[in-house]
């Protein structure tokens, strides 16, 4: 769902110029809106439906997600420039947008 987020946009919003190359710091956080949204609205589906039996903490497992797909974009955007297609640490940005939705039932679990 993150990718389908990100081409729906992608759809909507052509972009005419490269913007990969001409402004990095716009395509990540264009990128990591997108994931964010994806990673999070799939889980706050499956909680609403009770997919899911966990609780909801809807703003924190926002933050989780926001915070999880932030890290590794701000990663790749220092050790790896310019930004190409296919660089591993997409998948880890989308992989950890997931792992940070599910985040405060490990601190919570941790704690108690």
């Amino acid at each position: 769902m993150t990718q389908g987020v990100l081409l729906l946009l992608s759809l909507l919003f052509p972009v005419t110029d490269n913007i990969l190359e001409t402004q990095p710091l716009l395509f990540l956080f264009i990128v990591w809106l997108c994931w964010t949204a994806g990673a999070f609205l799939v889980g706050w589906l499956a909680v609403a439906k009770g997919w899911l039996n966990i609780p909801k903490q809807y703003l924190q497992r926002l933050m989780g997600t926001l915070i999880g797909a932030l890290i590794p974009l701000l990663a790749a955007l220092i050790f790896y420039h310019p930004l190409e297609p296919g660089n591993p640490m997409y998948f880890i940005a989308m992989a950890t947008a997931v792992l940070g939705f599910y985040l405060p039932d490990l601190v919570r679990r941790k704690s108690a």
